[in-house]
């Protein structure tokens, strides 16, 4: 079990912003915004082992800054300070970018209605 901070895998990041946590599965997502090849990505890691990458699922952001989780329909929403709008799979595949150019997006959030 990872017990302090510097265990966590933000830690060392170029700029993570986002987070969001897969309790079911115990792991930690993030968006991270700073200078490629770390940053303009969608990363996650195990809570409860500490790994020696955290693994980056999507790639090619223009600033991701949100990100939201359905963990039923592992499915993942992103979005960028390029005004996109994406969705992909919890491991990263099947990423398609549905909305362009919708403004500066800060954030997003998904809710089962």
């Amino acid at each position: 079990m990872l017990t302090k901070a510097d265990d966590y895998p933000v830690h060392q990041l170029p700029e993570p912003i986002d987070l969001e946590l897969d309790h079911k599965n115990r792991i930690l997502y993030w968006t991270d915004r700073g200078d490629p090849p770390r940053g303009n990505t969608v990363n996650r890691a195990s809570i409860d082992n500490k790994p020696v990458e955290p693994e980056i699922v999507v790639t090619h952001l223009m600033e991701g800054i949100g990100i939201a989780l359905d963990i039923p329909n592992d499915r993942m929403f992103v979005t960028d300070f390029a005004g996109s709008v994406y969705s992909a799979r919890l491991d990263g595949s099947g990423e398609r970018n549905f909305l362009y150019a919708q403004g500066n997006l800060t954030g997003i959030a998904y809710a089962e209605i």
